[in-house]
């Protein structure tokens, strides 16, 4: 018996979730647009703006990496963006948020990376340090049914692809 609980842990542990941007093609919705209204005040003022990014470049013939200078609009790859300034500002994750919207922010702030779902509680729990939150009070495997249940986000559990 305690085999068996102990494989279920650990089953568990090993089932990850991510944000599949397909969904929403899927459903007539625009992720950039989406993630564009996560943003910070600050960054979704900037929107639009040109601005100048470096790319890597592989140079075929040597096997070493350049960076080329290109111009883009301000948030046209906003993971990216929320990310490195906008999910590290206060306010990003508030204890009033929906569990999925907390969950899905999670997954924004860590470029949706396909993560279990132990590591994101802990990083909810980070958010709400206080432990009042609806989403820290909330028993594991019922976080776990409203995240597969999702029909809003596009929350679904990452699948390892069949290596042939």
């Amino acid at each position: 018996m305690e085999d068996d609980a102990q494989d279920l842990i650990e089953e568990q542990e090993e089932i990850r979730y991510f944000i599949d941007a397909d969904w929403y093609d899927e459903n007539d919705l625009s992720f950039v647009d989406i993630v564009q209204a996560r943003m910070c005040p600050q960054c979704q003022a900037r929107l639009g703006e040109e601005e100048e990014e470096k790319y890597p470049v592989a140079d075929r013939k040597t096997g070493r990496v350049t960076y080329e200078v290109r111009k883009t609009r301000f948030g046209s790859r906003p993971m990216p963006q929320v990310q490195k300034d906008c999910a590290r500002k206060g306010g990003f994750i508030q204890p009033e948020m929906p569990v999925l919207e907390a969950v899905f922010r999670i997954l924004l702030a860590n470029a949706n990376q396909p993560m279990p779902l132990a590591h994101i509680r802990e990083q909810l729990r980070e958010w709400c340090p206080t432990a009042r939150c609806q989403w820290i009070l909330m028993p594991v495997d019922v976080m776990r049914q409203v995240i597969e249940r999702d029909h809003s986000y596009g929350l679904r559990r990452y699948e390892l692809p069949d290596v042939a």
